[in-house]
């Protein structure tokens, strides 16, 4: 994913009714394609997103107007995991870890979910994971899992929420649920 295939884009954009976004599926993953003006530098930016059904990782890649990449930003759910940055020349010229700023990792959370509530929180159907950093209030990182109830009805997943709990970094154990006992 390090070169954006500018002609290939230029050629296949337009598909399911957008005039600059492509749409594709490459080995069981959603592909979005699309450019947009960067207003600042007066020139076009390129941006891929990777997303995989019931997923919560997406990709997010950004290129330059020469189809080098420039920034690559790995997210899980809205909680922002990592971002690498590039030079023009395509060279890693600064890279930021949002887990070091963390005693635990969304690998930890989840190990310690799937053991202690059988709940995969890398299912979106099963639940929703997000993490916080809230320096002003008493619980100030934690995690929050929202355990959803999905159905499949005529051949779609809905889900709705069940319950909640949180999870402090700091101990890694559930400190306040909603679920009903």
């Amino acid at each position: 994913m390090k070169t954006f295939n500018i002609k290939k884009f230029e050629e296949n954009k337009g598909n399911r009714l957008m005039s600059n976004q492509y749409w594709y599926t490459l080995e069981n993953y959603d592909v979005r394609e699309f450019s947009f003006d960067d207003t600042n530098t007066n020139t076009k930016i390129y941006q891929r997103v990777i997303t995989k059904e019931f997923n919560p990782f997406k990709s997010y890649y950004y290129y330059y107007d020469n189809g080098i990449i420039s920034k690559k930003v790995l997210n899980f759910n809205n909680s922002t995991l990592t971002i690498k940055e590039y030079n023009r020349n395509g060279e890693l010229v600064k890279e930021t870890d949002f887990d070091k700023n963390f005693k635990h990792s969304f690998e930890q959370i989840h190990d310690f979910v799937l053991k202690e509530k059988n709940i995969d929180i890398y299912d979106t159907r099963q639940a929703v994971a997000l993490r916080h950093d809230t320096p002003h209030s008493p619980l100030k990182k934690y995690y929050q899992i929202h355990v959803l109830k999905s159905s499949f009805v005529d051949g779609q997943w809905y889900s709705q929420p069940n319950y909640s709990f949180l999870i402090a970094d700091e101990t890694g154990q559930i400190v306040k649920s909603s679920e009903k006992k």
